[in-house]
């Protein structure tokens, strides 16, 4: 006589065998198993995920959003169960998972706004997380350098993300492409107008804001060695960055 199959048993009892066992595996033991799961609804993904998370120490909601299944819908679920624990909603690590994707397009078309991550970490902030946007030593901000995503990098910018984590890696990887807009937008801060200063006192007179971080003679080396000649000018024309010996040697 034949063993009964499990994924023959009801999808209800399939699912509280799930939540008793909180297997990662139980799901691709076969390809009807399998599209079950994939098909459960956001309320049981959620208590799947929390149950996973609340047992490990550690805040649950950046557990949480580092599995693929977390969407924003998901989210709210957990919200309503991690509220019901008194889980509070401290400071949000953006999972590396959001931006490991990102490349350069070769269609052509540019980035936008509704591009994913961007309604993703939108959807977070509108939930009321602090989402920190340094996570991961500013991993984030470089691939979305990387990828050429400036609404992206705009954003993170916006949210106080820093291109001067890890020896100003964003701004070195912008260099290298030879983006001097990348390199002018990951430098200065500009107002929301655009103008990159402010109005002082109310007045009509305004002031140039601080730098998000300091021109160096290694951004400028790197410039020359990548024959960037815009942003050669630009680092020594308009941000004043003398070049070493061995950076005028390559100049040559």
């Amino acid at each position: 006589m034949s063993k009964p199959k499990l994924d023959l048993l009801p999808v209800e009892l399939l699912y509280e065998i799930q939540l008793f066992a909180l297997s990662r595996y139980l799901p691709l033991a076969s390809r009807k198993l399998h599209q079950i799961f994939k098909s459960a609804p956001p309320s049981y993904v959620a208590e799947y995920i929390f149950l996973r998370t609340s047992t490990k120490p550690g805040h649950v909601y950046v557990k949480a959003l580092r599995y693929p299944l977390c969407s924003l819908n998901v989210l709210q679920f957990i919200r309503i169960l991690a509220e019901k624990h008194s889980v509070s909603l401290t400071p949000t690590e953006l999972p590396r998972r959001l931006f490991t994707n990102l490349v350069p397009r070769k269609d052509g078309v540019p980035w936008n706004e509704q591009d994913h991550p961007l309604p993703f970490i939108r959807g977070l902030l509108a939930m009321g997380f602090n989402v920190n946007a340094n996570s991961d030593g500013g991993y984030g901000l470089v691939k979305a350098v990387q990828s050429g995503f400036a609404p992206l990098v705009r954003f993170l910018l916006d949210n106080d993300a820093s291109p001067g984590y890890k020896d100003d890696l964003a701004i070195r990887v912008a260099i290298r492409q030879k983006n001097l807009s990348m390199v002018k937008l990951l430098i200065e801060r500009t107002d929301r107008d655009g103008s990159g200063s402010r109005s002082v006192n109310n007045r009509n007179k305004r002031r140039r804001l601080e730098d998000r971080v300091k021109v160096t003679k290694d951004m400028l080396k790197i410039a020359v060695k990548c024959k960037a000649q815009d942003i050669v000018e630009y680092l020594m024309n308009e941000k004043g960055c003398v070049p070493d010996m061995q950076t005028l040697y390559l100049m040559r």
